[in-house]
């Protein structure tokens, strides 16, 4: 089984480049916590208000394995 787990980062009307660092260390900081393995890394970014300038919302996704639940009958 595979879930996910976000690391996002607002920054009001900055450049798309700016909060990534810190959703990077938050990532990282997580895995070496948790210990899970990840499948893949994505990137995140979304616009929030009038033409993005209100809000820019950027981080990362990581895709980890999970231990697999036996399904309910």
């Amino acid at each position: 089984m595979i879930a996910f787990k976000d690391f996002r980062s607002t920054t009001p009307g900055s450049p798309l480049s700016d909060g990534m660092d810190r959703s990077l260390l938050l990532a990282n900081e997580w895995l070496l916590k948790t210990g899970v393995r990840p499948v893949n890394i994505e990137t995140i970014a979304e616009s929030g208000g009038w033409m993005a300038i209100i809000r820019v919302e950027r981080g990362l996704r990581v895709w980890y394995e999970v231990a697999a639940h036996p399904l309910k009958s």
